[in-house]
């Protein structure tokens, strides 16, 4: 079968069950494959995702930072070994960072994304740029700079301000000036919340359907996580970084060089079934995303989603599979069958030894419910729907992502057990709670 049937059947096989949500684009050898919208940019006004709707594409933003701070770097405005005080003159610990710890992730500046209130609070409130980096400057280092690896969006923070400083200009006008613009990607820029952006998504969150995600304030992600894109515009910008037209062989080679564990310079490098495979994810407020450049293969694999439940990170990489003919998994077909024996399957069922994990079944009207936590312990909630039953074990499927459910009976009928496959394949038997 042609790397094209192949796709096109699993594609096809993901589909029928509603489990694609947002816009993938897959390319070969600078061809495309496959480039096609899922599922709804707008569920209010039933507007269709397509290959041009525009998505927040969250940290994915940073192989752009890292792109301007090179250019400053070829352009001799900066050197990314400078010390980060040497532009922003009052930080702290200012004469022991340097910008390549920043954009490396090995500054051990604590990440503002995870400080306690962030989530509850921060996020949903406008902040100055100058007012982010407060947040922060003044917080015990987490590690000796250059000495560790620890993801941090306050880094990107820092590089966003020096970009602003040696520039002369926003950040949201370097990147479409300097980036963008040159290279014909007019659909990419800095998503600030208050300008209107023609055909941009709406983020989406799931609790038995599509609801709003919590509300995050745009006004300061900027550098770390702030852009919109398309997954059209994310092409161009793959084909750029191959031809070197924006920044010179040399510094773009050293840009996708892994520092520190595996993570380089807003990008990561890795080994993927044995391949080299130079990649980032993001995700914001209802929006996640993943771009795969297998460089040496030539395959790129551009998955950006509007729907936060998506597993778009393991569905890129079960297209990857599918391109390199290594072994896959298709979701059974959702076709309901008649059930009504519910009430035994009702109730909790335990995670092995994970502490207050749990698997919660309910059932509401005549229909089952699974509840379950996933990206950061948020719980979601999703119909089951069931598609086989015999006397020893009775198979659900979950709307919206590829979840199954077998429960096993037991010679007098009850449901002691369920064997769980959640949306990245893992496998798991649980134990229903006494």
């Amino acid at each position: 079968m042609i790397v094209e049937d192949r796709i096109a059947n699993w594609i096809e096989s993901y589909d029928r069950n509603g489990y694609l949500n947002g816009s993938i684009l897959i390319a070969s050898n600078e061809n495309i494959l496959f480039n096609k919208g899922f599922g709804m940019a707008n569920w209010e006004h039933k507007v269709p995702n397509t290959p041009t709707t525009k998505f927040r594409i969250g940290s994915l933003t940073k192989a752009f930072t890292a792109m301007g701070i090179f250019q400053l770097h070829e352009k001799q405005k900066l050197n990314i070994n400078d010390y980060v005080g040497k532009y922003l003159h009052d930080y702290p610990n200012g004469d022991r960072i340097t910008i390549l710890h920043c954009l490396t992730n090995s500054s051990g500046i604590p990440n503002y994304t995870s400080f306690a209130d962030f989530w509850s609070s921060t996020m949903r409130l406008p902040s100055t740029l100058n007012q982010l980096i407060d947040s922060f400057k003044d917080r015990d280092l987490d590690f000796e700079p250059g000495r560790s690896f620890g993801y941090s969006n306050s880094g990107y923070t820092l590089l966003t301000a020096i970009m602003e400083i040696v520039s002369g200009i926003s950040y949201a006008d370097y990147i479409q000036e300097q980036i963008c613009h040159p290279l014909g990607m007019y659909n990419t820029g800095c998503d600030d919340g208050i300008r209107v952006v023609p055909s941009l998504a709406s983020g989406y969150s799931f609790w038995e359907e599509p609801i709003h995600p919590a509300y995050a304030d745009l006004s300061f992600p900027l550098g770390s996580y702030g852009l919109y894109s398309t997954t059209e515009d994310l092409f161009i910008w793959d084909k750029a970084l191959k031809s070197f037209k924006i920044l010179n062989k040399e510094l773009t080679e050293k840009m996708f060089t892994p520092n520190l564990s595996s993570y380089a310079y807003g990008w990561m490098k890795s080994k993927i079934f044995g391949k080299n495979c130079v990649h980032h994810s993001g995700d914001i407020s209802g929006f996640c995303s993943d771009f795969l450049r297998f460089v040496d293969d030539q395959v790129t694999i551009i998955f950006l989603s509007n729907m936060n439940v998506t597993p778009v990170k393991h569905l890129s990489l079960e297209i990857a599979k599918t391109i390199f003919e290594e072994k896959t998994s298709l979701p059974l077909p959702a076709v309901p069958i008649p059930y009504t024996n519910v009430e035994p399957i009702v109730g909790k069922y335990l995670f092995g030894n994970e502490d207050n994990k749990v698997l919660d079944i309910s059932v509401e009207k005549g229909e089952l419910f699974l509840a379950v936590p996933k990206t950061y312990g948020a719980i979601y909630k999703f119909k089951l729907v069931a598609v086989s039953h015999d006397s020893t074990k009775t198979t659900f499927l979950t709307e919206m992502i590829n979840e199954q459910l077998v429960f096993y009976n037991s010679m007098s009928g009850e449901i002691g057990s369920v064997q769980y496959m959640d949306c990245t394949g893992k496998n798991q038997m649980l134990n229903k709670a006494e």
